[in-house]
This record gives C-alpha cells, sequence and structure tokens, in this order.
C-alpha cells in the first residue's frame, strides 16, 4: 500500500492575502474559520467517498486524510493523504470540486519504510 500526497492551496482570504495573522481580530478568525468550514463542507463529502467507490484494476483508495494548519492567516493550506493500492487514484471529480484558483499539485506517492516508536509485534507483558 502507498499513500499519495497531495498540495492544495485555496485561494487566499482576508488575513491569508497579507500573512499578518500573528494577531489576528475576532473577525478575522472568524471569517478564516468559515472559509475552512465552507471548504470541509464542499469537499468533506467528496473525499468520505473515495474509498466507496468499486473496485478498480489500479488506483483503489482505502484511506483519505486531510491535513490542515492551525496558523491563522495559513488556514487556505493542505494536505491530502490517499492510501492506495497500486499507481494514482483518478481524482478527477475531487478536483473539479475545488473552488476557482485551487492549486492541486500532486507531491508523490510513499510508503512507510520506518517507523518509531517502533512497533512491537509481542503483546504487552501481563504485570501480577
Amino acid at each position: 500500500m502507498g499513500t499519495v500526497v497531495f498540495k492544495i492551496d485555496l485561494p487566499a482570504i482576508g488575513i491569508e492575502q497579507t500573512g499578518e495573522g500573528s494577531s489576528p481580530t475576532d473577525e478575522q478568525m472568524q471569517e478564516e474559520q468559515q472559509a475552512r468550514d465552507a471548504f470541509l463542507g464542499a469537499i468533506g463529502p467528496k473525499l468520505a467517498a473515495l474509498p466507496e467507490r468499486p473496485p478498480r484494476r489500479a488506483g483503489n483508495v482505502s484511506r483519505v486524510e486531510l491535513l490542515g494548519t492551525d496558523i491563522w492567516s495559513e488556514m487556505n493550506h493542505y494536505l491530502l493523504l490517499v492510501g492506495v493500492d497500486i499507481g494514482d487514484p483518478d481524482l478527477g471529480e475531487l478536483e473539479s470540486a475545488m473552488p476557482a484558483g485551487t492549486d492541486m499539485t500532486r507531491i508523490g506517492t510513499y510508503r512507510s519504510i520506518q517507523v518509531w516508536p517502533e512497533e512491537s509485534s509481542e503483546a504487552p507483558a501481563a504485570s501480577s
């Protein structure tokens, strides 16, 4: 199983345009949160549907994870992690649902090669 990583940059709004998010006003924070909520409301159901698609020869999606920053003035940047069997998933319906001006870039496909802390294959010893 591999993970295809995409970088998503939505068009900047409000303080995202200036990058001055070190001490935003309540109104600016509300605007940022409303923009994120609108994006998640529009794209969330499409992301949730990806693992439910019928099997294909390749590019079958097993898991989807959307990462977003919690830094004011940068809340329009996301990473999308798509778990696949082999190949690249067809995300045409997802890309067409993105807001106008969105830059969705495929970074690459990655597989886990090491995990820390290392996972133990043995069950923990019972304490007495």
